[in-house]
This record gives C-alpha cells, sequence and structure tokens, in this order.
C-alpha cells in the first residue's frame, strides 16, 4: 500500500461546527426524554388545583337601631362558584403547565418534540446554500455572471486534459522516466510519482489539495474506508474511468473520494496480473468526473512507460549479457 498524504487538506470547519450542534440537539432529546419518563413516575406526587366548587365569603356590617339607639351587627355571606375553566391560548398554556395529569405531560413534552423538531430543521436549512446552483459539477451563484463562471469550468477542465497531453509528448515522457529513481521503477513507482505530480499540478493551478493510496485489492476490501467507497467498487467494471463519490451532508467528518481500478501485467509473464484501487480523497474539495478521465488516462499512460522501460531494461540485460558471453 502506497500513501501519500496532503498535510493542507484539513476537515472542513462547517462539518466541526455541524457535529457539535448535533451532539447538542442529541443532548436535548435525550434530556426531554428523561424528563417525560420521570414525570410519568411522579405523577401523582405533585398537588393539582382542586375540582370543587369555589367558596367566596362576603361580611357586610349594618346598623339597626333598637329602642333609641343604634346597634352595629355583622352579616356573613357564603356564595360558591363553580372553578373557572381556562380562557385564550394563553392562559390555556399555564393551565397546562401548571396541573400535572398524564394527559398534560403528553402534551407538554409532546410541545417540547416539535419546538425541538423545527429548530433542527431551521437548522438544516441554514446549511443548504440555497444561492447557489450545482449540476453535474458546475456551481452557479445567483449574484455570478452565469456565463464567466460556465467559461472557467470549460477553461479548468481544459486545463486537467492539458495536463495529461504535456506528459504524453515523448520528451516529456522521457523526461519522467530520467526523473524517477532507479529503485522506483516499477509499476508502481511510476504510478505514485505521476499522482504526485498530478496533486502538485492541483495545487499549484486551484489551490485543491488531495491525498491518494493505492491498495492491493485485498488492502482495499480490508481496509477501514466508508462502507459505500466500497460498495462503489463494483461499478468500476461498467466504465474505464475514474468514480467520483462525494459525501453526504450528514456525514461529518467524511471525505469526498475518487476511485480507479489499474491493472499491472507482468512483461515477462502475461498470466501474472495484479490489480490495484486507487483511492483519492479530500475533505474540501469535490472529485468531477473530468478527474475520473484524467486518473484513467495517466494509469494507461504509467502502464505504457512501463511496458516500454521494462523491456528497454530486459533488452540492455541481454545485450550486456552477450557481451560478457562474448569475452
Amino acid at each position: 500500500m502506497i500513501v501519500r498524504s496532503n498535510d493542507k487538506d484539513y476537515p472542513v470547519l462547517k462539518d466541526k461546527i455541524k457535529r457539535i450542534v448535533y451532539w447538542i440537539f442529541g443532548l436535548l432529546f435525550i434530556a426531554i426524554t428523561l424528563s417525560l419518563v420521570v414525570n410519568f413516575f411522579t405523577v401523582g406526587d405533585k398537588a393539582t388545583p382542586s375540582n370543587k366548587n369555589e367558596v367566596s365569603t362576603v361580611t357586610k356590617e349594618t346598623e339597626k337601631e333598637v329602642k333609641g339607639k343604634i346597634e352595629k351587627t355583622k352579616e356573613v355571606t357564603k356564595t360558591e362558584k363553580p372553578p373557572q375553566q381556562a380562557k385564550g391560548f394563553q392562559e390555556l398554556m399555564v393551565h397546562l403547565l401548571y396541573k400535572k395529569t398524564i394527559g398534560t405531560i403528553i402534551v407538554n413534552h409532546f410541545l417540547m418534540y416539535l419546538g425541538l423538531m423545527i429548530l433542527y430543521l431551521l437548522f438544516l436549512l441554514t446549511q443548504k446554500d440555497v444561492s447557489n446552483l450545482k449540476v453535474a459539477g458546475l456551481e452557479v451563484g445567483t449574484n455570478q455572471d452565469v456565463q464567466a463562471e460556465f467559461y472557467r469550468a470549460v477553461e479548468e477542465q481544459k486545463s486537467k486534459f492539458d495536463f495529461l497531453t504535456f506528459w504524453m509528448r515523448e520528451e516529456n515522457r522521457l523526461k519522467f522516466i530520467r526523473s524517477t529513481d532507479i529503485e522506483h521503477r516499477t509499476f508502481l513507482g511510476f504510478l505514485s510519482r505521476m499522482l504526485e505530480k498530478m496533486q502538485e499540478y492541483y495545487r499549484d493551478e486551484w489551490n485543491i489539495n488531495f491525498s491518494f493510496t493505492i491498495y492491493k485489492m485485498n488492502e482495499f476490501e480490508q481496509s477501514n474506508l466508508p462502507r459505500k467507497v466500497k460498495k462503489s467498487a463494483a461499478s468500476l467494471m461498467e466504465e474505464d474511468k475514474g468514480l467520483p463519490i462525494l459525501k453526504e451532508n450528514n456525514l461529518y467528518f467524511h471525505k469526498n473520494y475518487l476511485i480507479y481500478k489499474v491493472t499491472e501485467v507482468n512483461v515477462r509473464d502475461a498470466t501474472d496480473i495484479k490489480e490495484y484501487m486507487i483511492v483519492l480523497s479530500s475533505y474540501y474539495s469535490e472529485f468531477e468526473e473530468v478527474d475520473g478521465i484524467l486518473i484513467s488516462g495517466l494509469s494507461a499512460l504509467i502502464n505504457l512507460i512501463y511496458i516500454q522501460t521494462t523491456q528497454s531494461d530486459f533488452i540492455v540485460y541481454l545485450l550486456q549479457e552477450n557481451e560478457r558471453a562474448g569475452d
């Protein structure tokens, strides 16, 4: 397994914030659920308002003249009033909060769940960039010049193909072979070196940083990559190009991936075939279809370089052996 990590590719800050908010909502949900359970078990412990009629006592002082004298007396009047029902939404809410029955507990906690759900939906809404429209890898903002953005995307794709065309030229291909260390003049050595060149090009041209790993197939299957990435590998049999796999919005701290399966055939033994999985990954940048085509083209170029180099080295080896035999 060959790993080339990019130190400039860090987890997105928005993902960190999203993770914290998810934890907060989770804790609030647990708190409301615990409150619901506790209130169910203690529903009989709290006194509730009496359902009896309300008795009011009115004391009235009166004066009476008895035998020429004025006497003061008190009259006590008692009246009973039925309990008043809550009127209006505000009074009803106060009544529900004060009174504690099975029904009010359910209503109160339902309102808490509803409020939490509304806050969660509002948070999800803020995570959506509604001012941008992204179609087939082309992102167009409402305040941007659509035509200028289209030309930018086309120019970027052209530059990626120019990178492949540059290394396909014979003089550049020979320069690449000579610059590769002798101990790395293997299929994987050439492949990893070319992917490093691609890393540098993406960084210098568009400030796009990604890491890459070259797995043997058994290493790929046993790796800790997301299940979605491993399952998507089966679709590589249909088309000979890299497959972009974008992370889902709710998968914080996950990466965007691009995978491509490449085959190495031993020049001296055609039955000796090895398969590898190239995995590009990035927190910040999303891979597009053109990146998959570029990976396919570079892999084919590396296969050609490896075959030519191996054959040339073998011919040189035979010539040297013949010279030794002649001496």
